[in-house]
């Protein structure tokens, strides 16, 4: 009887397989970061092509209206009141018979019929009538709402700067608050929050299960640049408001005054986005919503529009910078105060002049209970927010 050997199947010992699980799992950590890298630069860059289109939305906002900077209120508001005061809106009335007009969101509906059913017209509408003691949300009209004798409670830090989907604005973009140019790709918090308006797809959309039912927009405007230049004059600044106020207060500056275009923000992403290290929500917020503000890590860089058009990624570090060289170079020996520098900040605090006592945007101790709102310790400005001589300042010495 013949027998034949039985045929012997090639395969991979143990040792081989360890070896190819090694290459596999080294290409991995090799190729994993550099994909995220490569999608977060494109995230990144969408966003750069959202503000982009806002410029051109400022452009062609500046053309319809002589060059003017988005505003909602009379020119001589300041002219007929007293005061920032809750009641400051009744004294206009009482003054003029009629007050400023509704801040306009847009016409739509609910993002659910459980909360509500039917559509209309939206708005942060203002009390007009004489015996209305509170001003309401003529507040979102300001540039600004930074003290607590004329905020409403939970609205500090907020005001017309972080609303360019207003219908005043949108109209130049797409016709909608819930557009995604408003809404930069890497801000997931605020996107999750509006995604049932954007399915809805109306003007405007009240979104049910949100307490404040609607969401900002991911970027604003620089509300020193909205302001009157009175206000944040380096020669007589008058914030914190008091006394009389300057008659030119409201009155918004033409784009045109802006003496460093290439370095004076316009827009910028309002959130910590770019180089992103700590948790999703800052824990000084109510809500667990709210991220950290731009302003409130050194490393933040957000993306932003400048005045004369161009587009770069410019943050809290480069800003401090500039300021550092500009306060040391206009303080003259015997530590006189001359002129301040890039903006105003508690980095100023201890010395005389219209910013002595003004404290950052959320980057120092919370008045409250002494507890700090900044991501790290080394941020400490209040650029884009509290830049001095207002649009005719600048908040970089040089953009990268």
């Amino acid at each position: 009887m013949r027998y034949t050997r039985p045929t012997r199947h090639a395969g991979f010992t143990i040792i081989e397989l360890l070896v190819v699980v090694s290459i596999i799992g080294l290409l991995l950590a090799l190729l994993v970061p550099a994909i995220g890298k490569a999608r977060d630069s494109a995230l990144q860059t969408q966003s750069l092509s959202n503000l982009r289109n806002l410029g051109a939305a400022c452009q062609n906002y500046a053309a319809a209206w002589s060059d003017r900077q988005l505003t909602l209120m009379y020119d001589d508001f300041a002219q007929h009141i007293s005061a920032l005061s809750k009641t400051c809106g009744k004294d206009y009335y009482d003054k003029t018979g009629s007050c400023p007009p509704s801040l306009i969101v847009g016409f739509g509906g609910y993002s659910s019929t459980s909360c509500g059913s039917g559509y209309g017209l939206w708005a942060f509408w203002t009390p007009c009538q004489a015996n209305v003691g509170d001003w309401g949300n003529v507040m979102y009209q300001l540039p600004f709402i930074c003290t607590e004798s004329w905020s409403d409670a939970g609205t500090d830090g907020f005001g017309l700067w972080r609303l360019p989907n207003i219908q005043n604005f949108n109209q130049y973009v797409g016709g909608k608050f819930y557009d995604k140019a408003f809404y930069a790709p890497k801000d997931k918090i605020q996107l999750d929050r509006a995604q049932p308006a954007f399915e809805k797809g109306d003007d405007y959309t009240q979104i049910c299960n949100l307490a404040d039912k609607w969401v900002p927009s991911t970027y604003g405007f620089s509300p020193a640049g909205m302001w009157s230049q009175e206000v944040f004059s380096s020669k007589n600044g008058v914030l914190p408001f008091s006394g009389k106020l300057p008659a030119a207060l409201f009155r918004s500056p033409s784009a045109s005054a802006a003496k460093f275009p290439e370095l004076k923000t316009r827009m910028l992403e309002v959130w910590w986005l770019q180089n992103k290290e700590g948790p999703e929500f800052n824990p000084k917020f109510a809500g667990n919503y709210t991220p950290y503000y731009f302003n409130e890590s050194f490393n933040s860089a957000p993306c932003t529009l400048f005045y004369d058009g161009h587009i770069s990624i410019a943050g809290a570090g480069d800003s401090m910078d500039g300021n550092a060289t500009v306060t040391a170079s206009n303080i003259e020996s015997g530590k006189v105060f001359k002129e301040p520098g890039l903006f105003a900040s508690q980095t100023l605090s201890n010395l005389p002049g219209p910013w002595g006592t003004y404290g950052g945007f959320f980057t120092g101790p919370d008045s409250k209970d002494g507890a700090n709102f900044n991501y790290d310790t080394q941020v400490n400005t209040s650029y884009h927010i509290f830049t001095v001589d207002g649009i005719a300042g600048r908040d970089f010495v040089t953009v990268k």
